[in-house]
C-alpha cells in the first residue's frame, strides 16, 4: 500500500480503536467520538466513499451501544472494525488476505507492513492503541512491526486519538 492508503485506513481503525479502548466513558463524551469517527471516514474524497458507506450503516447501532456501556460499545466496534477490514481495507491491500474474514485481513496487513515488504510501524503494543486493538480482538499470528511511538511510521499517539487528523 502506499502511504497515504495506510493513513486513510489507520485514521479510520484508529478512530474505531480508540472507540473501542473508551467504551466506558460517558455518554456525551462517547457521542463526540462517534462523530468524530464518521467526520474521519467521511474525508470529502472518493477515496473514502466505501468507509462511509461500510461504517455508516452501524450508526443505529452505535446510538444505541452509546446509551447502554462499555460492553455493547465495545461489542459495535469491534463489528465495524472487522466490516471495515473485510469491505474497504482489503481494496487497496497488495497482499491477498487467505480468506474472508477480519483475521485474515490483518495477518494480510501485518505482512505488508513487514520489514520486507513496505517496512511499516505501529506503535509497541500497550493496553491500549492499535496492536492491543489488533491483537486484543483478533489475535492474529504473527507479530507487529513495532517501535516506540516517538519513532513509529503510524503513532498511537497520532491516529489513535479523539480529534480528527
Amino acid at each position: 500500500m502506499t502511504d497515504p492508503q495506510y493513513q486513510l485506513h489507520l485514521k479510520a481503525l484508529g478512530k474505531i480503536a480508540r472507540l473501542w479502548d473508551d467504551g466506558g466513558l460517558d455518554t456525551a463524551s462517547l457521542k463526540l467520538l462517534a462523530s468524530r469517527l464518521f467526520d474521519q471516514i467521511a474525508t470529502g474524497e472518493t477515496v473514502s466513499y466505501e468507509g462511509v458507506i461500510v461504517v455508516s450503516t452501524y450508526a443505529p447501532s452505535l446510538n444505541n451501544a452509546i446509551n447502554g456501556g462499555q460492553n455493547p460499545v465495545r461489542s459495535t466496534a469491534q463489528i465495524m472494525a472487522e466490516q471495515y477490514l473485510i469491505q474497504v481495507l482489503t481494496i487497496d491491500l497488495t497482499t491477498q488476505p487467505v480468506g474472508t474474514d477480519a483475521k485474515s485481513v490483518l495477518e494480510a496487513l501485518q505482512t505488508e507492513m513487514s520489514v520486507g515488504v513496505d517496512g511499516k510501524t505501529l506503535t509497541d503494543k500497550s493496553t491500549t492503541g492499535f496492536v492491543n486493538f489488533f491483537d486484543t480482538l483478533w489475535s492474529p499470528s504473527g507479530t507487529w512491526n513495532t517501535e516506540a511511538d516517538v519513532t513509529a511510521d503510524y503513532k498511537d499517539s497520532i491516529f489513535v486519538v479523539t480529534t480528527i487528523v
